[in-house]
């Protein structure tokens, strides 16, 4: 059976305002289908490896996901 990881990666964008530069830190939550902890990290450093934004995997917990459904069409 299929194990889904949630992983939370912190990432600080700079955007330009009229009045210099704001730096505004967003949270994306990934849902990784993996067997382990330390594969889902892996997973996530290869996904994030060409950000150019300054990133931080901050938490991995499984997820109560069970089951995801692809409708192939």
């Amino acid at each position: 059976m299929a194990k889904y990881y949630e992983a939370v990666v912190k990432q600080q964008l700079e955007i330009p305002t009229r009045t210099g530069v704001r730096t505004k830190t967003i949270r994306d939550r990934i849902l990784v289908d993996a067997l382990s902890i330390t594969a889902v990290e892996a997973v996530v450093h290869e996904i994030m490896k060409d950000n150019t934004n300054e990133w931080e995997l901050t938490s991995v917990k499984e997820s109560r996901i069970v089951e995801v459904i692809s409708s192939e069409q």
